[in-house]
């Protein structure tokens, strides 16, 4: 298994707005070969988008997908940039 977390530090008003993106486009991951599952976790500072994928390939071929680009919609801004932070593993589910 293979999880992405992108970590976004922003205001409140900001993480609502990114929440409410992602509840909105996340059910069409389920269409996409390879994706496991998908979950926000959220604290007064952060919102973590936590992607669950059978391997780093299926993942990486979503990145690069026309469903990537409409849920993404365009280039992040360097502010924009500076918020998120992603982190990769490689996992495995023993219980």
């Amino acid at each position: 298994m293979f999880i992405a977390v992108t970590r976004i530090r922003a205001p409140r008003e900001a993480l609502d707005h990114m929440a409410e993106g992602f509840r909105r486009n996340a059910p069409d991951l389920k269409q996409f070969p390879g994706f496991l599952g998908f979950e926000l976790w959220r604290s007064e500072e952060n919102l973590e988008a936590v992607s669950r994928w059978e391997s780093r390939e299926a993942m990486e071929a979503y990145t690069k997908s026309s469903m990537f680009q409409a849920h993404h919609g365009r280039e992040a801004t360097p502010q924009e940039q500076s918020m998120a932070q992603t982190a990769q593993y490689t996992g495995e589910v023993i219980v």
